[in-house]
């Protein structure tokens, strides 16, 4: 059968409060509309004939009580696409968040 990866990329590091966008890349374009459920509770479509989409979402805001930390994110599922067989890969999309420091 003919496979397709689906890879997830995040961004690297973000400041707390920032903007996070998650990119999921197919090796092949999709047949019909592909949407991946994230382990965040995300999703992100990937249009038919498409091979690549992203989204964008807010990074933890500033804690007093939390230092830097990583974001681990993983594809949870997916429906639709219209593949032969889809690999998905279980490398998770991670960013590191990194603390604001508060001078007041």
């Amino acid at each position: 059968p003919d496979i397709t990866t689906l890879t997830l990329t995040a961004t690297d590091t973000v400041a707390e409060g920032g903007k996070i966008t998650y990119t999921a890349t197919l090796t092949n374009k999709a047949g019909t509309d592909l949407v991946i459920k994230l382990s965040n509770g995300e999703t992100i479509t990937i249009a038919a004939g498409s091979k690549e989409a992203s989204i964008t979402i807010d990074a933890p805001s500033d804690d007093v009580y939390v230092d830097a930390e990583d974001l681990s994110v993983t594809v949870t599922g997916t429906t639709g696409g219209d593949f032969e067989k889809l690999e998905v890969s279980s490398t998770a999309a991670v960013t590191k968040v990194t603390d604001t420091i508060d001078t007041t």
